[in-house]
């Protein structure tokens, strides 16, 4: 998982180092084990890097009237050239280098015989700025502006807004948007249909103040909770979400049942995405910082838990174990996603297939394993239902991708 982003200023008075900055930090949720920034001034292009979140990543004193930037997991990025610099979001069967020659030369050419699933942002030296979003549509990626004056692509809209900017609206798939001092321009190169948008990315990864796949993902996963009642009716006292991707869940169940929601969690520090963690050691210490219990909304009571996914199921077992340590009664575990059980190939950060617990054990196994009284994964029909449309991509979740060149 990628957040990339681009800042271009249509007079060369402005210095974006700054937005492009803060603007990283707001997609930082979107993968944050390395991060980095470009920008092109005077004199060239200049880079700032570093295996830390975007927060804690040292800014020196770039100066630049436009720039890009990235956070993620990929150390390549950004990768820069005289011709160039360049970020992607995804997954490119190509050399980067010679790709990134190619987008300066003809970005049409380059992008319409590069096979892969991606969204990408170039800056030519001569101060012309590409997007690109994949035709399937499983990458996001969006355009917004800051007055009249800047123009921002980022992947979600919260690096947009986090820098005061306002959305205008996504690149559709297979759209590229063409940005130089004097204009703003948009070509679709490939079509294909029906798109196929991430699920992950919906139920997980996105931050839920953002708009994403034209969705408004506060709103959808509010409805995948009411979903999850229907399907599955739990007598409890109260229903907690898994800080903080799936409080909204908790609020859609909790709406439906009539059952209190409770807080249930409170957090120490900084956002920590268990999922995208890179080692054992930073899952677990990982669940103890985001997600400390309060005992009074626990204690006695026969508690509805609700996460977004299950992958190896051991930050759900420490979860589960902390509950219980501080009193609670029953503790039922809902999941407000379908069982992910095969390893995505589009840059996703999901494990081996022998590592998903889903995928490798019966639901009474896992109960047992993760010690709860029940448990229940929302169903794939149920998925489509609340998002309103089948248009998108469970690879992960059925082993049946929608494009394949491997």
């Amino acid at each position: 998982m990628t957040g990339i982003l681009g800042v271009y200023a249509f007079d060369k008075v402005w210095n974006v180092s700054k937005f492009l900055y803060y603007g990283l930090i707001g997609l930082q949720h979107r993968g944050y084990s390395y991060s980095g920034i470009s920008t092109l001034g005077d004199r060239g292009f200049s880079k700032a890097s570093a295996s830390l979140p975007p927060e804690d990543l040292p800014l020196p004193d770039m100066k630049g009237w436009s720039g890009i930037a990235y956070t993620g997991y990929d150390k390549v990025y950004p990768y820069v050239t005289e011709e160039g610099a360049l970020v992607i979001d995804g997954v490119i069967k190509a050399d980067i280098g010679e790709f990134s020659r190619e987008l300066y030369r003809d970005p049409e050419r380059a992008i319409g015989e590069a096979e892969g699933v991606f969204s990408l942002i170039f800056l030519s030296k001569d101060g012309v700025m590409v997007g690109y979003r994949d035709e399937l549509g499983i990458k996001p990626l969006e355009i917004g502006g800051f007055g009249f004056d800047l123009a921002i692509l980022s992947s979600e809209a919260s690096g947009i807004a986090v820098v005061g900017g306002e959305l205008k609206r996504e690149i559709e798939p297979g759209e590229m948007v063409y940005i130089d001092t004097y204009s703003i321009s948009y070509k679709r190169l490939k079509d294909s249909r029906p798109h196929k948008y991430c699920s992950i990315d919906i139920l997980y990864q996105s931050r839920i103040d953002s708009h994403v796949f034209n969705l408004d993902i506060y709103d959808i996963r509010v409805k995948v909770g009411e979903q999850l009642y229907e399907e599955k009716k739990v007598d409890g006292d109260v229903v907690i979400g898994v800080p903080d991707t799936a409080i909204p869940y908790a609020i859609g169940y909790s709406r439906r049942s009539g059952i209190p929601f409770s807080l249930g969690f409170t957090r120490t520090g900084s956002t920590i995405r268990t999922m995208l963690a890179s080692d054992d050691f930073i899952k677990v210490i990982g669940v103890q910082l985001k997600l400390n219990p309060i005992k009074s909304a626990v204690r006695g009571k026969r508690v509805i838990l609700i996460d977004d996914s299950m992958v190896t199921g051991r930050t759900l077992k420490n979860t589960v174990f902390s509950l219980r340590s501080l009193g609670a009664k029953e503790v039922h575990v809902l999941i407000a996603s379908p069982k992910i059980v095969a390893r995505c190939p589009y840059g996703i950060p999901i494990p081996d297939e022998r590592e998903l617990i889903a995928s490798n054990l019966p639901d009474k196994e896992i109960l047992k394993i993760i010690d709860a009284d029940s448990i229940y994964w929302l169903s794939l029909e149920g998925l489509f239902k609340a998002i309103g449309h089948n248009y998108l991509c469970t690879g992960c979740m059925t082993k049946s991708f929608p494009k394949r060149w491997w």
